[in-house]
């Protein structure tokens, strides 16, 4: 298994360099760990602001005093209404921004403050194993491009008049390269949330993107590139959108909850 960066200290109390230092492995891992955090809306707002420039989309999971949280509840208020995304399914692999046109939000903080202890987050490193790759495999994997677009029934199941359907199909989707270089790292990585990828290419012919993904699934998911993780409450897990995949086993307690925060990392490389 990858081995996250594990921290016991306050993130609230950090310094540029130790927040520089955290960025770094999180870049590196795809995750870090911070166990025991004490902190109340603001304080967790005012402590990922430091890294970066956070999202406040303003949508019916974002607290209108808070609006860079998101909460991640399968909680619903007295009329049946979600008051916080990815309800309580399984949730399959992706990351932050798959089905956008513009990714650049890469950090995502899941701070924990109600905890389902059957629930596991499951964390897969997409750097790690391209440099397990011959050169010949890496060069042909650096050929592909894919195109991306959110589907219902594939990482999760919504219903018709769901919210978070309306949303997410809003978005138009992309077309980029199947292996990236990190911004900050200068290291290559998979870009594989496959469950929306709905065409591929290598050069400028088509090929079977079902086919590819089989593939890869088998280099990508390996056990010795995952960490696994149960949220206790005041556990925070930062996590690399680049160099980094998660996913969710279904909540059994809808009580869960998890304050969600989107951020860039622009901010901590300029400064620190």
């Amino acid at each position: 298994m990858i081995e996250p960066l594990k921290i016991k200290t306050q993130i609230k109390s950090f310094d540029n360099k130790k927040l520089k230092q955290l960025a770094d492995a999180i870049h590196r891992e795809g995750v870090a760990v911070l166990y025991n955090q004490d902190m109340n809306e603001r304080e967790y707002i005012d402590t990922i602001k430091k890294f970066g420039e956070c999202e406040a989309p303003m949508l019916f999971m974002n607290p209108k005093e808070y609006p860079e949280i998101f909460l991640v509840t399968g909680k619903r208020d007295k009329d049946g209404k979600k008051i916080g995304m990815f309800g309580d399914t399984e949730l399959g692999w992706h990351s932050n921004g798959n089905s956008r046109h513009l990714i650049d939000k890469i950090l995502i903080g899941l701070y924990c403050v109600k905890e389902d202890i059957n629930t596991t987050l499951s964390v897969c490193n997409t750097s790690r194993p391209f440099y397990e790759l011959s050169e010949d495999e890496q060069e042909y994997w650096k050929s592909i491009k894919i195109r991306l677009k959110f589907r219902n029934n594939t990482i999760y199941d919504l219903e018709e008049g769901d919210p978070e359907l309306e949303f997410m199909s809003k978005n138009k989707g992309s077309i980029r390269p199947l292996v990236g270089i990190h911004p900050h790292i200068d290291k290559f990585y998979f870009y594989f949330p496959y469950h929306f990828i709905i065409k591929a290419w290598q050069g400028k012919t088509l090929i079977d993107h079902e086919e590819m993904i089989e593939k890869l699934k088998k280099i990508i998911f390996k056990s010795e590139y995952q960490y696994h993780h149960i949220f206790k409450e005041g556990d925070l897990l930062l996590m690399d959108q680049f160099t980094s995949l998660h996913r969710r086993t279904p909540v059994m307690d809808n009580n869960r909850l998890l304050w969600r925060i989107a951020s860039d990392f622009k901010k901590i490389h300029t400064v620190a």
